[in-house]
């Protein structure tokens, strides 16, 4: 376990604690990449106890609101002991969220917590199917949901019948085996996941990945309550690229505005205006109009389609310093002509940009950047000539960051894209675009597919809230132009009907971003609850450039409740009650 995971936790009664075992050392290096990343990018205030020291004991365990079993094989080092320990520590009211799938070692104690009796033999598993969609853990999934993994997992077989092939299960194997299970036991609530920890390496499936919410949704519910946590809201938003307006003067805004969507819209400079059929000027009138309503906001993409603002393209080279100076200077005259300030979120084309741009972009207060690929690198030469880029924390993933930039923390580089874990992965990355193979552009396909591109586009938001990070529509307006706005309507309003179990919050882009960055400054250093009042006191540690959120869950019957506490911006320390 790395430093950084060792200076995220927390203290107080109101944690989780996460077990391990360091004399292990093989499984033990997996708890960064599969535990600590996750608790620290979900804000789930943790503790951690090292087994290699001893077992704790029921009335250790009792301090905390969970207990996570965070790695494969140890079973065998609680013992019996420490299964009594923790069967009575469940019993008494202490959550338990197991990852750890090999059962095999664990005593009968353990077992009596979920009445289950494992197999004898662990099974191969590549494909994990959403079995129950009316549990809490499982409620914003659909029973369509299959998760494919990269390579298979052990899962082991629990031959008890109220967990078997046919019902008992909230996810399962294609061959109808348990994966995820959720009991009560005494006053506590424990939750079983049969697989293999490494489930959430990279290599099989891992995080932001398809089962993030089943990740943080277990440790919610089985927590004893209340229970606090620091993660992202599920603000949405929406991303359009290569933007010219010659369609119909930026109106296709006007749908996405009537189903809450607020679209951040990447211009090119000299498109704009260039196409007045019998309106004139009637696209920078449109920018002006959405943008003083709140309604958009909007990017410089480039100049034209190929000619980029900060980056030769064609030459696959970095632009002249004077080229830059000189493209910064019709940027300024668009901006002034179109009365608008820039976003201070910027989405280059292609993902190529010179790093002699970056002090340009700094005099404009543009500090949000979404990266794909290292400066001064163009896309067609990724990755047989050049290195690709090697996205940061939490998971490394492509699709899915948050971090400062790492050799010029003026730059705050974020995603939440549905795309493939790296630049050159075999995975198709159609689905970062929602309209991709859905309309009649480039013969893509034979007809506008209004349900298709619904699927995808609730995919993509999907995807981003279950991860906590947030949700983005993303497409490119030349798809958008073979699109009639009846159909438009049609796509949003599938969306919106496919995206009705999440409580979504519509937000600018740029806004998210200061959200974001406040997140990742910002954590829980210390939480305590007090039982008998049913009330939370927080302290935070961190900066934050706007109010965040706590996030206070209660129980409800069976299911969990949550309701919000306002952190006001802060430097420093905070201290919240609730």
């Amino acid at each position: 376990m790395n430093n950084k995971a060792q200076e995220q936790q927390a203290e107080g009664n109101g944690t989780v604690l996460l077990l391990v075992n360091s004399s292990n050392a093989d499984e033990f290096g997996l708890v960064d990449e599969t535990m600590s990343a996750a608790l620290g990018h979900m804000g789930i205030p943790y503790k951690v106890w090292d087994l290699d020291g001893g077992a704790p004991s029921a009335k250790q365990l009792l301090t905390h609101r969970c207990v996570i079993l965070g790695q494969d094989g140890l079973g065998r080092k609680l013992g019996q002991g420490g299964a009594e320990a923790l069967r009575d520590a469940v019993q008494a009211g202490v959550g338990l969220v197991g990852f750890d799938g090999d059962l095999s070692d664990y005593s009968g104690p353990f077992a009596e917590i979920f009445k289950i009796s494992p197999g004898r033999k662990p099974l191969s598993c590549s494909r994990i199917n959403t079995t129950n969609v009316e549990h809490f853990i499982t409620g914003t999934r659909e029973l369509t949901d299959q998760v494919k993994l990269t390579e298979a997992v052990e899962v082991w077989p629990i031959e008890s019948p109220r967990y078997g092939p046919a019902s008992g299960s909230l996810l399962q194997t294609s061959s109808g085996w348990p994966v995820l299970i959720a009991t009560t036991y005494g006053q506590g609530r424990a939750v079983l996941f049969a697989t293999s920890v490494k489930l959430w390496t990279r290599q099989v499936l891992g995080h932001a990945s398809g089962l993030d919410d089943v990740f943080w949704k277990s440790i919610v519910w089985a927590a004893r309550k209340p229970f606090a946590i620091y993660a992202m809201p599920p603000f949405a938003t929406a991303l359009v690229d290569d933007c010219s307006a010659s369609y119909n003067h930026f109106r296709y805004a006007d749908v996405m505005n009537k189903f809450g969507w607020i679209p951040h819209l990447e211009v090119y400079l000299e498109d704009i205006d260039r196409v007045m059929h019998e309106e004139r000027y009637a696209d920078s009138a449109k920018i002006k109009e959405l943008y003083d309503a709140g309604l958009a906001t909007f990017g410089v993409h480039g100049i034209t389609y190929t000619n980029l603002m900060w980056f030769d393209h064609e030459g696959r080279k970095p632009l002249s310093d004077e080229q830059v100076a000189e493209n910064f200077k019709r940027y300024d005259a668009c901006m002034k002509k179109w009365g608008i300030s820039p976003s201070r979120f910027e989405n280059h084309h292609f993902g190529e940009m010179g790093s002699n741009a970056l002090p340009y972009l700094k005099e404009r207060g543009i500090e949000y950047l979404s990266m794909v690929l290292n400066f001064d690198t163009a896309w067609m030469d990724v990755p047989h000539k050049k290195p690709a880029f090697k996205p940061p924390a939490p998971y490394h993933h492509r699709g899915y960051y948050m971090d400062y930039l790492e050799n010029d923390p003026d730059f705050f580089i974020m995603r939440s894209y549905l795309e493939p874990w790296s630049f050159d992965s075999p995975e198709a990355a159609a689905e970062v675009d929602f309209l991709w193979d859905n309309t009649i552009f480039w013969d893509e396909s034979p007809f506008n597919n209004a349900e298709a591109a619904a699927r995808v586009g609730i995919k993509q938001v999907r995807r981003g809230i279950d991860a906590r990070f947030f949700g983005v529509l993303v497409c490119h307006e030349q798809r958008i132009a073979v699109v009639s706005m009846s159909e438009w309507d049609e796509i949003f309003s599938r969306i919106h009907d496919g995206l009705k179990k999440y409580d979504l919050i519509y937000r600018p882009f740029e806004y998210i971003c200061d959200y974001a960055r406040s997140h990742h400054d910002t954590r829980i250093s210390d939480v305590s609850v007090n039982d008998e009042a049913g009330k939370v006191h927080c302290k935070l540690e961190g900066k934050t450039q706007l109010a965040t959120a706590l996030e206070i869950y209660t129980n409800d019957a069976d299911g969990v409740q949550c309701r919000s506490c306002d952190v006001p911006q802060f430097a420093g320390t905070a201290s919240v009650d609730d």
